[in-house]
């Protein structure tokens, strides 16, 4: 009796939207954390279908997980896509799976900006019970991806002693997301004095020009090292940090340069005057 059943249950399949038992289907899922841009995360899913009174004879229905609108930048899998299960019993009841999905991501795409997509489950139903569907909107989000950052900057800059002078140090954002600059000296010195501003914001893939003003304080030279710390706007926690090394030669002007010049006025005139007394003779 149960095969002829099963077998009556199978010929009417095309029909399976027309039972006459209730079900429900509730869809869950964790939000995911965020994708790196080159890897993936797994979030997991749950699905609980429900049926109602009525279900004296066992009969198989298939469960579909799809997901739906998925950026281009992402791949979504969702493992297993679909399972078979056989609810039965007089005054209904309800099985529960779980699902797991994986997000990988397919190509470089801007970091902390929410895109989402939809995951569909649903059946078909059996020639008893009823179809059901639920869908659940998923929020995701690419990571930070730290490509670093381009430095170019003066290797070599001479100033007066007591001047100063104004140098650009260019830098390349090569990260996905906008970063913020801030600069560090590493030693201290007490022969140059330095300006610059912290906090700028480079946005993602572009070059900027930032100026550091340089007060001589003494003569000579010597080698600065400046660390460049950079990190996403907003996620400090995610700080890197490049270093470059400036040489700056600070020369005189003081009194000794200028008897330098007085003693070359004099040579020139020492010698105009013996051209001038030889020619004379």
């Amino acid at each position: 009796m149960l095969k002829f059943i099963a077998i009556a249950g199978l010929m009417l399949a095309p029909f399976a939207s027309a039972g006459f038992i209730s079900s429900d289907m509730l869809l869950s899922a964790d939000q995911p954390a965020a994708v790196p841009a080159d890897g993936s995360v797994v979030m997991d899913a749950k699905i609980n279908f429900s049926w109602g009174f009525g279900a004296i004879f066992p009969m198989p229905l298939t469960i579909y997980l799809e997901p739906e609108d998925v950026p281009e930048w992402l791949s979504v899998s969702v493992s297993p896509q679909s399972f078979t299960i056989t609810p039965a019993g007089l005054r209904g009841g309800a099985i529960e799976k779980d699902v797991t999905i994986r997000l990988t991501s397919k190509e470089e795409t801007d970091a902390f900006v929410l895109y989402s997509f939809t995951l569909h489950a649903y059946t078909n139903g059996s020639f008893l019970i009823k179809g059901a569907e639920d869908k659940k909107s998923v929020n995701v989000m690419q990571d930070f991806y730290d490509k670093g950052i381009r430095i170019d900057s003066p290797k070599k800059i001479r100033i007066s002693n007591g001047g100063s002078k104004t140098i650009y140090v260019n830098i390349t954002n090569n990260c996905n997301a906008p970063v913020t600059i801030c600069f560090q000296q590493e030693n201290e010195t007490n022969m140059f004095e330095f300006s610059y501003e912290n906090g700028t914001i480079i946005p993602s893939k572009v070059q900027k020009s930032l100026p550091i003003t340089i007060n001589a304080k003494k003569v000579g030279t010597q080698e600065i090292p400046f660390r460049i710390i950079y990190y996403p706007t907003g996620y400090e926690d995610k700080k890197n940090s490049v270093s470059t090394t400036i040489t700056i030669e600070s020369y005189g002007t003081g009194s000794s340069f200028v008897a330098l010049e007085i003693a070359i006025f004099v040579i020139i005139v020492a010698s105009i005057l013996i051209f001038v007394w030889k020619r004379m003779k």
